[in-house]
């Protein structure tokens, strides 16, 4: 550990993740954004074009746009499978404040990949004080976990884009008198929450949780099989 308390890396370290590392290139990314990878974060500079020697396996990419009085918005994210030497190619798009959605030519990367050492001090180190503690972390998410709950767009987002819901609340098989009594006996939270707008996340954006059944024991089962299952 160095004198101002950071850890340094070990240059044997050093020396594979230079040839081993994976290269994540972010292009057209506006100075100021809040980005990301695992558990660091920092505001890009103006020279800012991506992060490289990243250790291969699974890691969290994530970033925020900020306005130019340095508000920063909802915090966006992809979670990938570094390969080892792999190079990533993400572009920002400056209209939707986000990554775009359109896919990296070939021809580009292979242009990117002729040019890295050019690109080099564009590229800041991953932090590598934090990689034992995120292996740690998520040494048991496999690839298979993170494809089962990510969202199917492939972005994280901490505040959902939500749509209004088109159902009707109202039960068309209810006559005007039962919906009378059932107004009458309302509790005041549920007048209330009858008042707020019904929103649905919009498709493609919702993490994809895991569903539990109901009833995890066998019908008929004793009390010491409830308590087993």
């Amino acid at each position: 550990m160095s004198s101002n308390g950071t850890v340094e890396m070990d240059q044997e370290l050093a020396r594979r993740l230079l040839l081993e590392g994976a290269i994540l290139i972010f292009l057209d990314v506006p100075s100021g954004t809040e980005f990301g990878i695992d558990m660091k974060h920092w505001n890009t500079g103006e020279k800012f074009k991506g992060v490289k020697m990243i250790p291969p396996g699974i890691h969290y990419v994530h970033y925020s746009a900020t306005n130019s009085q340095g508000d920063t918005g909802p915090r966006v994210g992809f979670i990938h499978n570094f390969q080892k030497s792999e190079l990533v190619v993400k572009r920002w798009d400056k209209d939707a404040e986000d990554i775009s959605d359109k896919e990296i030519e070939e021809e580009e990367k292979n242009r990117i990949k002729l040019n890295i050492l050019n690109m080099d001090r564009f590229l800041g180190p991953y932090p590598f004080d934090v990689w034992k503690k995120w292996k740690s972390l998520t040494n048991k998410v496999t690839e298979n976990v993170v494809s089962a709950i990510i969202p199917t767009s492939g972005y994280i987002r901490s505040a959902l884009e939500l749509l209004p819901c088109d159902t009707d609340r109202t039960s068309t098989g209810s006559t005007a008198a039962t919906q009378s009594v059932k107004r009458r006996s309302r509790t005041a939270e549920e007048k209330e929450e009858e008042l707020l707008p019904q929103l649905k996340p919009s498709p493609g954006t919702e993490l994809r949780f895991s569903q539990f059944p109901e009833c995890n024991y066998p019908e008929g089962a004793t009390p010491a099989e409830i308590t087993r299952h």
